[in-house]
């Protein structure tokens, strides 16, 4: 996976991807008090009935109570109308904060990682919908069809 460009400078940031009809969320950056608002608003934008959606943490430097309880919670609000949420890919002091506060068991093992980037097809971009705070986009702009 690469690094979407100017990453070093944003506090906290969301990037989306869908494969086989699985929601990816790509978290980058420090999660805490000032950015779970951020995070909230596109759980509940990529939530469908009887979908999925994969909290990926491997781009998260760092994540406090406030990033732990959204994160819980959000796996709580799962169900049969809201779909599926797997988190993966915690390590070194992220992993470290789910096992202090006691809820590492939220965390898929490699097993989940492996299967989500098995297969045929590559993870597409998807465009989530606006909300107030910084987003990282890497893709190249797709010019406007003239009518």
């Amino acid at each position: 996976m690469h690094r979407p460009r100017g990453t070093r400078h944003i506090p906290f940031a969301v990037v989306g991807a869908r494969r086989n009809g699985i929601d990816r969320l790509f978290l980058r950056g420090k999660l805490d008090r000032s950015t779970v608002l951020i995070l909230e608003s596109e759980l509940v934008n990529v939530a469908h009935p009887d979908g999925a959606v994969v909290v990926d943490l491997v781009g998260l430097v760092s994540i406090d109570a406030s990033g732990l309880r959204t994160l819980e919670e959000a796996t709580h609000r799962q169900g049969p109308h809201a779909g599926r949420l797997s988190i993966i890919n915690g390590h070194g002091p992220v992993r470290a904060a789910f096992e202090e506060a006691g809820i590492s068991h939220l965390l898929g093992g490699q097993d989940l990682s492996d299967l989500l980037d098995a297969g045929e097809g590559e993870w597409s971009p998807v465009s989530l919908p606006p909300f107030l705070g910084p987003r990282v986009d890497d893709r190249p702009p797709v010019p406007a069809e003239v009518t």
